[in-house]
């Protein structure tokens, strides 16, 4: 800061000594008058006003990774949120004060109930408030003077939904209301399975217009996420299929050898990595993936460097598909190596000096 300061009083030494040594013009007063009036200052012109920049282009969020887009479907329940009867459904009908008229009925699978005075009465498809209007509309007047009718549902059997596959108790579920989503149903069936694949498929019984068969939603986005976009609304008859998840192995000079749940970015190096890595004796340069064709035809897919797999080749670490098999075979060379090192190892074990 002192060298600063230093270097601008240097720079306006020599402009303030030109100022002073400029001749200086006197003011000469016209005989016998007044000194001539100074003249005006005139004001610099105004400071053009400051032009805005314009506003910055917001940035679109880039699509997270491994996240398949939410359905083309209406999030929207097909009718209101309140629930409709259907046949199978138990009700229970409260006219207060007549008790011989109070009871539970279920709907027949015609749809109707029967009730005293009234006989039979088309209930499916109304919602219990609209039941209790053409109730309350039977018995007034010609009946009661002024009843009091309540109607609730004892039993939801009528409209249920199917979840299948790779959760905790498949089975028939009922929908409580017209706004179910996949995320309650598969609640009802008491979640996914450790096992479960991250897609679930929705099978409508009729399907909306526009809407592929089935719906493919993202469970990672549903479940991990919480993204509501994937929460589609399911309806009576549709079907919820959680699959298995995809299976890859892995054989030969590994730690766990065995089966595992394939993910989308599962490669040979997350494959190698899962199993516990490979072994000392493992022939680290010669790893393969036996791969099973649509035809069903085993293809072998060789020449697999796992230094080079772990230096960043991607070209060495391809992904996997479902049913690969991935082998890491013994190295002829450690084996012997090993093997008379197990031995001396075993003798030395047992006292013996070889």
């Amino acid at each position: 800061m002192r060298f600063a300061a230093l270097a601008v009083c240097s720079a306006l030494v020599p402009t303030l000594a030109g100022c002073a040594g400029a001749p200086q013009t006197p003011v000469t007063s016209a005989p016998g008058g007044p000194a001539p009036a100074a003249a005006p200052l005139t004001s610099a012109p105004a400071a053009a006003p400051l032009t805005p920049a314009p506003a910055a282009t917001p940035l679109t969020p880039a699509p997270s990774r491994g996240v398949a887009p939410p359905p083309a479907v209406s999030m929207q329940a097909p009718t209101g949120g309140d629930y409709k009867l259907a046949a199978k459904d138990q009700i229970t009908i409260t006219v207060h004060s007549q008790d011989d008229l109070t009871r539970t009925v279920r709907v027949s699978e015609s749809g109707t109930i029967t009730l005293p005075l009234l006989g039979e009465l088309t209930v499916a498809g109304l919602t219990a408030a609209e039941v209790e209007e053409k109730i309350t509309a039977g018995l007034k007047g010609g009946y009661l003077v002024n009843p009091r009718v309540t109607v609730t549902v004892a039993e939801y059997q009528g409209r249920q939904v199917s979840v299948m596959g790779a959760v905790q108790q498949p089975g028939s579920y009922a929908l409580k209301t017209n706004g179910t989503t996949l995320l309650v149903a598969l609640s009802e069936a008491k979640g996914v399975r450790e096992g479960a694949d991250r897609v679930a498929y929705v099978v409508r019984a009729h399907p909306r217009p526009g809407e592929p068969q089935p719906l493919t939603v993202d469970l990672d986005a549903l479940l991990r996420a919480g993204d509501p976009r994937h929460n589609v609304v399911v309806e009576a008859g549709d079907s919820v299929y959680v699959p298995e998840a995809n299976t890859y192995y892995v054989a030969g000079e590994v730690e766990k050898r065995g089966a595992y749940p394939l993910r989308r970015d599962t490669t040979v190096s997350k494959a190698l990595t899962e199993a516990g890595g490979v072994t000392k004796r493992a022939s680290t340069g010669e790893i393969k993936i036996i791969r099973t064709l649509p035809t069903g035809e085993k293809r072998e897919i060789g020449g697999i460097d796992l230094q080079a797999v772990m230096a960043g080749d991607k070209s060495q670490d391809m992904p996997l598909m479902a049913q690969d098999v991935v082998v890491v075979p013994p190295s002829g060379a450690k084996v012997a190596a090993y093997g008379v090192l197990d031995f001396l190892k075993g003798l030395f074990s047992i006292g013996i000096t070889p």
